[in-house]
């Protein structure tokens, strides 16, 4: 057993308590606790230093699963998205370039192939020869003279054919008053749009007849474009016109399951012939 022996100074300091062992010695002393106490102290401070155990709680294997699933459908709709707004237009132009071109372009300053480059020049458009066909289709079935003018759309011109044995006296080169008459009433309706004309003269394969002062077919084709052109200028239409002799030379373009007198009928003409380009170029 130990001895509890307590200690006064006289004064109001804090008693001091000696502990003595079981074996008679000093167990020192000590303000307020004893040994065991101490121990047991320092003992609860060491175990409130230690960390805690960390517990390791593990994910369920479905929920891995779902994780990967759901990244992957959110990866296939994205692709679906930028497939679904593909632009049509600029597709077609890189597939239609990459279709013509065989080897990559160089671009670069052009360079003359020749000691002599030809300067292009872009022509300014007129009216298209689609839409002034309509409109003269209407003009020419509702006039009785202008009824006998045959009308051929080309690809980018239209002719207005005018037979010889109508609109000339002799059937050569003079224009009769029914031929006046029909180039005032175009020449009305040219003057309404800007498209330049060509007026081509004519001939059969036969030569010109005796006595018409012509010496060949050339020549009378000339001067019935020439007749023409004068005709249109005297009716109003003072424009600029180019004017061709091609004689027989569109003969052998006419049907040939045609009977030979019509092809010559429709040999011997002149043509007025409307171009998409503007005129005074």
């Amino acid at each position: 057993m130990s001895d509890i022996q307590t200690h006064g100074d006289g004064d109001m300091d804090e008693p001091q308590t000696r502990w003595a062992g079981a074996d008679g010695r000093d167990g020192g002393s000590e303000r307020g606790h004893p040994p065991e106490a101490s121990m047991h102290l320092e003992s609860g401070v060491l175990d409130d230093d230690l960390p805690e155990e960390e517990v390791l709680i593990k994910s369920p294997i479905w929920l891995i699963t779902f994780g990967d699933v759901s990244a992957l459908m959110l990866a296939f709709f994205v692709m679906l998205f930028s497939m679904s707004h593909l632009q049509s237009e600029k597709w077609d132009s890189i597939i239609s370039v990459m279709a013509t071109r065989d080897q990559p372009r160089v671009e670069g300053k052009p360079k003359p192939v020749g000691e002599r480059a030809v300067t292009r020049v872009s022509l300014v458009p007129a009216f298209p020869t689609g839409y002034l066909q309509r409109i003269l289709e209407e003009k020419l079935a509702s006039d009785p003279i202008l009824s006998s003018i045959r009308m051929t759309g080309l690809d980018d011109q239209l002719v207005l054919s005018l037979p010889a044995d109508r609109i000339f006296t002799d059937g050569v080169a003079t224009l009769g008053d029914q031929g006046r008459r029909a180039l005032s009433r175009l020449a009305t309706v040219f003057k309404q749009f800007g498209n330049r004309l060509d007026i081509r003269g004519h001939t059969d394969p036969n030569p010109p007849p005796s006595g018409s002062g012509f010496a060949s077919n050339w020549d009378m084709s000339l001067a019935r474009a020439l007749s023409v052109a004068r005709g249109l200028d005297d009716a109003g239409y003072t424009e600029d016109v180019t004017v061709l002799a091609l004689a027989d030379g569109q003969y052998s373009h006419i049907d040939r399951d045609i009977p030979e007198a019509e092809r010559f009928k429709l040999a011997s003409r002149v043509d007025i012939v409307i171009v998409p380009e503007a005129r005074g170029q």
